[in-house]
């Protein structure tokens, strides 16, 4: 039975250097009025005075009080170095030197700590005490002593100390693992009682809360406690027993423990007789006992799932906070090699979200090159032209002689504008590209690092953008070289197929009215050249032959635009591929290592908090791991037991 709840002891220690418990354990919460006997009855159930006593609050702080069954020649007692018969020990903080101390001087301890939690003066602390007793005359039991209840402030306690006092023992008893022990005075009214009221609160089925009811000898001649110990007062279900404790005067006098009880068994069997075997300090003691392992075997199932929720909790926010950081130099190359593999792979497409309804890396850079070219191909040379500004520069470009066929030099002139207007998509294609790489290079970044170490995420953002630019404007001016190439020299060898079909049969025909003209009247022009300023109407008015022409130089404008565009579409397709994506992939790791190697130190220095947050949360992860491994033990004991007993 000791095992049950030394296991749950071995997890609190798990705890003690945290600075918050993880989760809810079973446990046995004393409370109570002032003067209602809390401290004699922990004492009768230890059998030794140990604790301090005085008038007001004396208890200002939990104290958390850890029996330990400790029989002579017991192995613990060699584990602890201790020589007593009885002795104690404090959880203190870490680094504290372990001491020990003899039953005797537990008292004087309990008071210098509480003087150092709460002060000298009667304020409460609700930072516990934490008291373990090693003793061959103790059950092996848990309990917490919390401070008694009061109404009044006195002296130089604060105005709100009943308050303060009822959200500490509610902290306490709002634990559903909590068994609520409510000790009260068999001489006052039970529909009043404060402890039971605030039991109540939490517990109104009674389910989690035993009585203890003191002063059975302090009732008022011709009345006895007889309904009360029969539970026919006090609606609670784990029981009612009755206690008769040392008096304030047995204790100046010195009466000892042991010869109380002795008093005590006397008195229950003379007044009591057919309730004396369940009630008394030595029963109180086992059934406290009884009722906390059988608790904790009740609560053991949701503890385990609790413990394993906190633990993949803890996991979560070490993943979020990273390993630490012990070779700086190591940890940039590493880096640099995890953001260039994430790069190439989300440009080759092969780290994908589905979820997603946006393009991204290599399938972005796809749709951008389809829509230069649905920019380029979508223009219709015709359609840039009205007709009398081709007739215009038929004239312009024809010289002392009209040309017997056609004008190449109107051609070029009119062709030319037309390559031109190829350079701002062009650009525009490039600069989208370059965009887009500066995404996928702030999405190439490791999450961890944008999270722990931002000014590292910073500095590679600004390198690879850096890169990013130059190689843009390198692509930009061989894309600008190419089309300046293609205006400034207009080849004629793709007009050989066209003369010898289309134009034979334009120049047969002979019948103006069934020759179709590819452009538009401009209202316009029309009007502008009418004017006096100009007074041009009659230069444009067309002829058979300029009809003629202007027919043959629509076609050929098509014909050599479409050319063209493919051409430079796809130069500019492997100009941004070859010397932008290509020459990026290529360059960047070594670019990074170059500008980053000094800075290492720099951009791996951790926030203080995440450095905070992983040493606080490694500590609970092994503190978690080693409770599940006591709960498993101790599930794993008890169900061979129960086969066992079966």
């Amino acid at each position: 039975m000791d095992d049950v709840i030394f296991s749950i002891n071995n997890i609190q220690d798990q705890f003690k250097a945290l600075s918050q418990k993880p989760v809810d354990l079973p446990q046995i919460v004393v409370v109570g009025s002032q003067s209602t006997g809390k401290s004699s009855v922990l004492e009768s159930i230890v059998r030794r005075s140990f604790l301090p006593r005085g008038k007001g609050i004396v208890t200002r702080c939990p104290l958390i009080l850890r029996l330990v069954n400790c029989p002579i020649g017991d192995s613990l007692r060699e584990k602890s170095g201790s020589s007593y018969d009885e002795w104690g020990e404090f959880d203190g903080v870490v680094g504290e030197e372990h001491t020990v101390y003899p039953i005797t001087q537990i008292e004087r301890e309990i008071e210098r700590r509480t003087a150092a939690l709460a002060g000298q003066n009667k304020n409460i602390s609700k930072i516990p005490i934490v008291l373990k007793i090693f003793s061959p005359f103790v059950l092996t039991l848990t309990l917490v002593d919390l401070p008694g209840i009061t109404k009044v402030a006195v002296g130089d306690q604060p105005e709100d100390i009943e308050d303060q006092i009822v959200s500490l023992i509610n902290d306490y008893i709002q634990n559903p693992k909590s068994i609520i022990l409510a000790v009260i005075t068999a001489n006052t009214d039970m529909t009043t009682n404060e402890c039971l009221k605030m039991a109540r609160k939490v517990d109104p089925d009674g389910e989690r809360t035993i009585a203890v009811v003191t002063k059975l000898d302090l009732m008022d001649k011709g009345t006895d406690a007889t309904e009360i110990l029969n539970g026919m007062c006090i609606p609670v279900k784990l029981g009612i027993i009755g206690v008769v404790l040392r008096s304030q005067k047995d204790v100046t006098d010195e009466k000892s423990i042991e010869d109380a009880i002795k008093d005590e068994e006397n008195f229950l069997r003379s007044n009591y007789p057919e309730l004396a075997h369940k009630n008394g300090s030595a029963y109180l003691a086992q059934t406290l006992q009884t009722l906390l392992i059988r608790h904790i075997k009740t609560c053991l199932p949701d503890m385990k799932a609790t413990f394993v929720q906190r633990l993949e909790d803890c996991i979560s926010i070490l993943d979020k906070c990273g390993e630490e950081i012990v070779d700086d130099k190591g940890s940039l190359h590493h880096m640099i090699s995890m953001f260039s593999q994430s790069f190439c792979k989300m440009m080759k497409g092969e780290c994908v979200d589905i979820d997603s309804m946006f393009l991204t890396g290599g399938a972005k850079l796809c749709c951008i090159f389809k829509t230069l070219e649905t920019s380029l191909m979508s223009m219709v040379p015709c359609q840039k032209y009205s007709t009398e500004k081709v007739i215009l520069t038929i004239r312009q470009t024809s010289g002392p002689e009209p040309p017997m066929i056609f004008s190449e030099l109107a051609f070029e002139e009119l062709m030319r504008p037309l390559i031109r207007t190829m350079r701002l998509p062009s650009r525009l294609c490039i600069e989208k590209v370059s965009d887009e790489l500066k995404e996928v290079c702030r999405k190439s970044i490791p999450k961890d690092i944008g999270t722990r170490f931002p000014r590292a995420a910073t500095e590679i953002s600004s390198v690879v953008n850096s890169i990013i630019d130059e190689l843009t404007e390198k692509t930009k001016q061989f894309v600008e070289q190419s089309i300046l190439i293609e205006e400034t020299h207009i080849t004629h060898s793709h007009f050989l197929k066209f003369k010898n079909e289309s134009l034979q049969a334009i120049l047969k025909e002979d019948d103006q009215s069934k020759l179709k003209i590819p452009f538009t009247s401009d209202y316009y022009f029309s009007q502008k050249a009418k004017s006096s300023e100009y007074n041009i109407t009659e230069i444009l008015k067309p002829t058979i032959q300029d009809s003629k022409h202007v027919m043959v130089l629509g076609d050929m404008l098509n014909v050599y635009y479409g050319v063209v565009a493919n051409r430079i579409q796809d130069t500019v397709t492997k100009a941004t591929m070859t010397y932008l994506v290509n020459g990026l992939q290529n360059n960047m790791p070594l670019e990074l290592a170059a500008k980053l190697q000094g800075m290492a130190k720099k951009l791996f220095k951790e926030e203080a908090n995440i450095t905070f947050t992983r040493k606080q949360k490694q500590k609970e992860y092994i503190a978690l791991k080693n409770s599940l491994k006591e709960l498993d033990a101790l599930d794993y004991e008890m169900t061979n037991k129960c086969e066992l007993e079966f």
